[in-house]
């Protein structure tokens, strides 16, 4: 009798060990997740920025100066790189670095612009790439 209840014991100390075990891997996976889904999205608003600084957005009656005349010459915002870090709420410990690089071939201009967001939390630190190609006739 001694021997079974103590084989119980045992197995129950085993079984909850690994029920402990796989709540704290789960717990982890969805921390990053979470930091991965936020480094996603920071990577996104790096992006757009960048897009709006080389393809500015141009409403009716803009005093921009790119839009004002009218021409077909965007700015040489592409050859900086932008770094950023986030302060808003859902972005905090994220950061974006946002790059575009130019190829003039024939009567075209293409672009191809790429963003990294990074987030971190601790020791997990996640990261996400986003590119986008666009292609200008001139």
């Amino acid at each position: 009798m001694l021997v079974i209840s103590l084989f119980v014991i045992v197995v129950m100390a085993l079984l909850v060990l690994t029920l402990i075990r796989l709540l704290s891997a789960s717990g982890d996976s969805l921390i990053y997740e979470v930091y991965g889904l936020r480094a996603h999205q920071a990577a996104k608003s790096g992006l757009e920025l960048k897009l709006t600084e080389v393809f500015p957005l141009c409403p009716l009656g803009s005093v921009n100066p790119v839009c004002a005349d009218g021409s077909r010459n965007l700015p040489s915002a592409c050859d900086a790189d932008t770094t950023l870090s986030f302060a808003l709420q859902g972005l905090q410990n994220c950061s974006v670095s946002s790059s575009c690089s130019v190829d003039n071939t024939g009567d075209s201009r293409y672009y191809q612009f790429t963003s990294t967001g990074t987030c971190e939390a601790g020791d997990a630190v996640t990261a996400r790439t986003v590119s986008v190609d666009a292609r200008v006739e001139l």
